[in-house]
């Protein structure tokens, strides 16, 4: 039997330092078994358990502790005074016993001699608990919190609490959105008065949900959205004469037409698109660090300007370098047109293509809904791009200098309503 009279210096020092690990890390499951989202019980895939954590925990859950106690637990983020209390009296009987057994009130017998060093068991990588053979001293200790503990929740089968999914996982969505752009100027050269232009798209969407997973202010979403867009007429008019009122799509500063657009969206760490620059070389030479980066980055970044702020009124996020759009102009069976004035000041058809690329800042989410397998949202997005024609080709008025085209810049809102199915 190891008494506090025939230990050394250094056996007392590697004893203290074993005690105060593995009491630190017990606390931290002692508080977390006060918490509704593992009381709920940890069992599902990765989206289930993540998505039932969240829910019990903001949502609460009636439990019955050891000891026959009825209570209301909520959890995490979402832990009221009343939770807080609760968990904080049974980690002070849990650190009481600590500060008493080093006090020598409690006699332990040295069965197993690597007792006295931390403990190596791995929770993370292990399914189940091991054996351990506590002595007839600790037993009636551990009893005494544990009593004060709520049950936990049923495995899976009959009588179990109901799963629910967090965003995670691979999905398939549809995206429909409307979209309105001020622009500088129009595609002439000889027309510099700015406009507006109203659009209509849809889209379906493809990619990985991993929102939230480390905390509320996190994004690691990645999509792929493929789509059309129907534009209509911008409210300048070609305007040649004084006299003369728009009249139609022809006689627009930019007719109507249509595009096939794609968007795409991955966080970044410190530039875009670094993530996947340095894939090929850091997942081989040192995953770990690709692995802290990928986590920093859903996290908003090295320097995390690009967290999520969760508010009464719903979430907003500075996401410049994130998200990405690329529409082409012109390549439907019904070509884009456009009336520009030529040198003799005749008046000539010009048929163009154009691509235009568009750069979300902030984006705006005033709800968000999840079922098992579906999500919902309604977002916003303010963003700036520009649209660079090309390809341009007279067909009315002959000659043989083709006119250039200028490019434009503009700014623009997108409101969109994200629908995804998880599988």
């Amino acid at each position: 039997m190891l008494t506090k009279n025939n230990l050394t210096q250094e056996q007392r020092s590697i004893i203290a330092l074993s005690v105060l690990a593995d009491e630190a890390f017990a606390l931290h499951f002692l508080q977390d078994v006060f918490a509704a989202g593992h009381v709920a019980g940890d069992w599902g895939d990765a989206s289930q358990r993540k998505g039932t954590h969240d829910y019990y925990n903001e949502n609460g859950l009636e439990v019955s502790t050891w000891d026959g106690k009825r209570l209301i637990l909520m959890g995490d983020a979402y832990m009221r005074p009343e939770d807080a209390s609760r968990a904080a009296k049974t980690v002070g009987k849990s650190l009481e016993q600590v500060l008493d057994a080093a006090a020598g009130t409690y006699v332990l017998e040295n069965k197993q001699p690597e007792f006295w060093q931390p403990d190596s068991f791995n929770v993370c990588k292990s399914h189940s608990w091991p054996f351990r053979d506590f002595d007839s001293n600790v037993r009636p200790l551990m009893t005494e919190v544990l009593m004060t503990t709520p049950v936990p929740g049923m495995a899976t089968g009959i009588g179990s609490l109901p799963r629910f999914r967090s965003e995670l996982g691979t999905f398939i969505g549809v995206v429909p959105a409307i979209r309105g752009i001020g622009y500088n100027r129009d595609f002439a050269k000889d027309m510099n008065g700015s406009g507006a232009i109203g659009s209509i798209e849809v889209a379906v969407r493809i990619g990985v949900g991993l929102e939230g997973v480390l905390n509320q202010s996190g994004d690691g979403l990645v999509f792929l959205d493929i789509g059309g867009r129907m534009d209509g007429t911008s409210t300048q008019s070609e305007n040649f004469s004084p006299n003369q009122t728009q009249a139609g799509v022809f006689t627009s500063a930019i007719p109507s037409r249509t595009a096939y657009f794609l968007r795409a969206r991955m966080p970044f760490w410190l530039i875009p698109l670094d993530l996947f620059i340095t894939a090929p070389v850091l997942l081989i030479a040192a995953p770990d660090a690709y692995a802290q980066m990928a986590v920093q980055s859903a996290n908003g970044g090295l320097i995390p300007w690009q967290s999520g702020i969760a508010t009464p009124i719903g979430r907003f996020q500075f996401i410049l370098g994130r998200e990405v759009g690329i529409t082409f102009y012109g390549h439907s069976k019904n070509k884009d047109v456009i009336i520009i004035r030529l040198e003799n000041n005749e008046k000539a058809l010009l048929q163009y293509q154009s691509t235009q690329f568009d750069f979300p800042i902030v984006e705006y989410r005033p709800f968000r809904t999840f079922s098992t397998d579906q999500s919902s949202s309604m977002v916003a997005q303010f963003s700036f791009g520009f649209d660079n024609p090309h390809h341009q080709k007279l067909i009315y008025q002959e000659q043989e200098d083709i006119p250039e085209l200028d490019t434009i810049w503009y700014i623009g809102i997108r409101i969109a309503f994200d629908w995804r199915y998880y599988w």
